[in-house]
């Protein structure tokens, strides 16, 4: 009796087990028939991935010699003309403050940090140029902590922006809030 009970008990497990089985591959099956290639898309997409992760710079190490600013590579739709070493910074044109503006200090300028003047808060940028033009500068080339506490890091945190880069990112913002 117990014999019989295994038996009848395997083959119903086979039984279910196939079933599944067979399930399983009509699914695939079906799946493979009706599913759609995506294969084109995948192609479109990969151009636009490449193109928004990008890198926007590059990495500069102290003793190696580079010829280029750190802002040769911020593309050229946004950017303009970069300076080389054959146009001096001073006449790369005027979108030099423009650029250093949009890679660097737009992260703090223009994103609504509480207690940092932002572009086009024209109020805002009165009181800072009350100071004067010239302790604008200083304090964005030594850096600079504002009564709110908030902390302006020289350069705007990258040590290797020319003085010629930082003014003329000040130029930028002051001049976009007149």
């Amino acid at each position: 009796m117990s014999e019989e009970r295994d038996r009848i008990f395997f083959r119903n497990y086979l039984l279910v087990f196939g079933l599944l089985a067979l399930i399983i591959v009509l699914f695939l099956v079906i799946a493979r028939i009706v599913g759609i290639n995506e294969e084109p898309d995948a192609k479109l997409l990969s151009g636009e991935v490449a193109e928004q992760t990008a890198p926007v710079g590059r990495l500069r190490i102290s003793g190696q010699e580079q010829s280029e600013t750190i802002l040769d590579t911020v593309p050229a739709a946004a950017s303009g003309p970069a300076p080389t070493p054959e146009t001096p910074a001073a006449e790369a044109g005027s979108d030099m403050g423009k650029r250093v503006y949009s890679s660097l200090c737009f992260s703090c300028h223009g994103t609504g940090l509480p207690g940092v003047p932002q572009l086009g808060d024209v109020a805002a940028w009165e009181k800072v140029l009350g100071q004067g033009i010239d302790t604008v500068y200083q304090h964005a080339l030594t850096g600079f902590t504002g009564a709110s506490g908030m902390m302006m890091p020289a350069r705007g945190g990258n040590p290797n922006l020319s003085d010629a880069e930082v003014k003329a990112a000040v130029d930028y913002l002051v001049d976009s809030n007149r």
